[in-house]
């Protein structure tokens, strides 16, 4: 084996284990196959079954990985180590439990001589050996180049390092072993995509698209009715039959909906207030539209008639007049009734209570005869 400027061999492997994975003869990205031994890490690129390039990493050893995760144990506090002795045997440990923790996720141990029970599980071997997981995720990332990693195949030789497959799909490769399918999500599928396929424009979002013209159906284009004009001429002002002149352009003929806000806010303020005000919104739907208002002052008192005004004239979609006559009304006072005095109450209770009176019970009189023994009270018989 030979090694380059980095220090790394370049051992110049073909091994024959890649071509027994099912990878397409033309992948999108590119496919590194991973293994280990004694002689250290090993990655190479893989070309339609062939390795092209290879890489080779001394530095990591199944060995190594036992001293970091002894290393691993003593620093946790998990395993108590005081002498090198004592260290060099929990390496042994570790070792044999390296190899049982390729088929279950926890090994418990007997120590030699100067450790009793070690426990060891794949998560310990996965938190000490981060450093070697990074170092086997850039020799991947060198292998590949410029192109993205497709798959990432593990050799026969990954069972001496437990969490390897862990490791490298905590870094987002996928990791395949032998027999697994390719991931279809990466260049082994054909298929055309449809992820940058042409969308077609949306189409335009409009009120009154489908229905047709708003005004056929009594609305406007906000959704609100429109006004009847036969009804609006009715009760006011004709309208001219050459139309509006300039000045009444800006009257609004709709039927409005600020008359009726007002009137409910005079009868709320009316409910809430407690006085006697009235006051009667009504609005006339015509070209020149007016508003008659009545109060009635609140400091007098409730027996008082309040001012009248002259009753407004009823105009269709105005304010009821009834509702205004009702909201003139004056509210009248609660007075609490007089308490009663203490003497009328003392002459109510001496009164006596009409009808037949309940007879007594018959008071029942003890008979008692002296104690003959001085000192203790009669004897009662009866």
């Amino acid at each position: 084996m030979t090694t380059d400027s980095t220090g790394n061999g370049v051992a110049g492997r073909r091994p024959s284990w890649p071509a027994q994975f099912d990878v397409p003869a033309s992948p999108s990205g590119a496919v590194v196959a991973v293994d280990i031994d004694d002689a250290g890490l090993w990655a190479g690129r893989v070309v339609r079954g062939e390795v092209v390039r290879d890489e080779l990493e001394p530095r990591i050893r199944p060995a190594v990985l036992d001293v970091r995760t002894a290393t691993y144990l003593r620093e946790t506090g998990a395993v108590t180590v005081d002498s090198g002795e004592a260290f060099a045997e929990l390496v042994r440990v570790v070792g044999g439990a390296r190899v049982e923790l390729a088929r279950r996720e926890t090994v418990l141990t007997m120590g030699e001589e100067h450790l009793r029970l070690v426990a060891v599980s794949l998560a310990d071997l996965i938190e000490a050996t981060v450093p070697e997981a990074n170092r086997a995720h850039g020799m991947v990332i060198e292998m590949a180049g410029r192109d993205p990693v497709d798959a990432v195949l593990l050799g026969p030789g990954h069972d001496a390092w437990p969490g390897l497959w862990e490791a490298l799909t905590e870094r987002s490769f996928s990791v395949l072993l032998q027999g697994d399918p390719f991931p279809a999500v990466f260049g082994g599928d054909e298929g055309p995509t449809e992820m940058f396929a042409e969308v077609a424009p949306p189409q335009p979002v409009r009120a009154w698209g489908d229905v047709g013209d708003p005004a056929a159906f009594g609305l406007d284009r906000f959704g609100n009715a429109l006004a009847d004009p036969a009804s609006e001429v009715a009760g006011g002002d004709a309208v001219p039959a050459g139309g509006l002149s300039g000045d009444d352009e800006d009257v609004d003929v709709r039927p409005g909906v600020r008359g009726r806000v007002l009137a409910v806010a005079a009868l709320v303020m009316l409910a809430v207030g407690g006085g006697g005000v009235a006051l009667a919104m009504n609005v006339k739907e015509t070209s020149s539209p007016g508003v008659v208002a009545s109060t009635a002052p609140t400091t007098g008192e409730t027996s008082r008639t309040p001012q009248r005004g002259p009753e407004p004239e009823h105009v269709n979609g105005s304010v009821d007049p009834a509702a205004l006559r009702d909201a003139r009304v004056p509210v009248s006072k609660y007075t609490s009734p007089t308490p009663t005095s203490t003497k009328t109450k003392a002459t109510r209770s001496a009164e006596p209570p009409l009808g037949p009176q309940p007879k007594r019970p018959p008071r029942h009189t003890r008979r008692t005869i002296p104690n003959p023994i001085p000192g203790l009270p009669p004897i009662v018989i009866g």
